[in-house]
């Protein structure tokens, strides 16, 4: 069962009051983000707080993941790759000799700062003509590559000469969702990305609620388990609708039970509702439950997390009165 991280939250790595805040949002993931979140002359500075932003983001219950920049790859994992990373985001992704590199770069940091071999998972995103055309060879350059499907839509709509607003009412980028997704399919890996609805729903839009709410919940249907986020007012509807609702969970109950009764009989199916529930069926109710159980541990871990954050920092700020008040 792949991991609960339905919300991945960018994040300024250099702007510490966010990075310091980030823990309020109940993200799944945290993204800091050394690229388009950091202007040029600050990504050096940027660099050398990524370190210590991994454990404070992950105060929250968040993990934490890394964004890095296309063209500075080396230097950017050589400041962020530490205990507690999860994976690092790799921009503007257009051959798999990237993805390759990046994992040796990986491999060497990880023995070399005691961390498992293989943990930090690479997520590509594609930006460009070029990458869709490589999707393929992309997501099966490294096994750490173990979601797929993210499209950088601000970017590939200007490589593609297409407006970027005209995605609020056609799906301008719709060969290119099909073909990462299908990618993402073909190779057994978790998609991560949004399936095309109309109004302001791309990831630049965070203000219509009921949209972002549609979105989502397609998206979930369509089979996607994961999406980027850029505004913090993301991120709730993305916990709520990349999951079974439910009335989903309960739908799959009756399905694993009526193929479990036809199973004792010697039948070779069971039927819900004038519905067959075969085999795969009851495989797809049995894992859509066990992930429904995976997402509500987690929001509970991390609904406690904060709930401890918000206490300590109450007591900080108490203590901070009292020897102010102290003559």
């Amino acid at each position: 069962m792949p991991p609960v991280r339905r919300s991945l939250l960018f994040t300024p790595a250099n702007v510490r009051r966010f990075v310091e805040g980030v823990w309020r949002h109940g993200a799944d993931v945290v993204v800091l983000d050394l690229e388009d979140s950091v202007a040029p002359g600050e990504k050096a500075a940027a660099r050398e707080g990524v370190r210590e932003a991994i454990a404070l983001v992950g105060r929250g219950g968040s993990e934490a993941a890394l964004r890095v920049n296309a063209d500075a790859v080396a230097a950017d994992c050589e400041a962020g790759v530490w205990p507690g990373l999860c994976a690092i985001v790799l921009p503007k992704a257009e051959s798999a000799e990237q993805v390759r590199e990046l994992d040796t770069l990986l491999s060497r940091l990880e023995a070399a700062r005691s961390m498992a071999g293989g943990g930090v998972e690479i997520m590509p995103m594609i930006e460009s003509a070029a990458g869709v055309r490589s999707a393929y060879e992309i997501a099966s350059a490294s096994a750490r590559v173990r979601s797929f499907g993210v499209l950088g839509e601000a970017d590939l709509t200007a490589d593609l000469g297409i407006v970027f607003d005209d995605l609020h009412e056609t799906d301008v980028l719709g060969y290119a969702r099909g073909e990462v997704g299908l990618v993402a399919r073909a190779l057994g890996l978790t998609v991560n990305g949004r399936v095309w609805t109309p109004g302001r729903s791309t990831i630049a839009d965070y203000g219509d609620a009921e949209a972002l709410d549609r979105s989502m919940q397609a998206s979930w249907e369509g089979g996607c388990r994961s999406t980027f986020c850029v505004h913090p007012a993301q991120v709730a509807a993305a916990n709520r609708g990349l999951r079974p609702s439910e009335s989903d969970v309960a739908m799959c109950a009756e399905a694993v039970r009526a193929y479990t009764e036809a199973h004792r009989q010697g039948l070779a199916y069971g039927v819900r509702q004038g519905v067959i529930i075969d085999a795969a069926t009851a495989r797809s109710a049995l894992a859509a439950i066990g992930y429904a159980m995976e997402c509500a541990t987690k929001d509970a871990v991390k609904l406690l997390r904060r709930r401890e954050m918000e206490r300590a920092q109450e007591a900080a700020n108490a203590d901070s009165t009292g020897d102010a008040e102290t003559p």
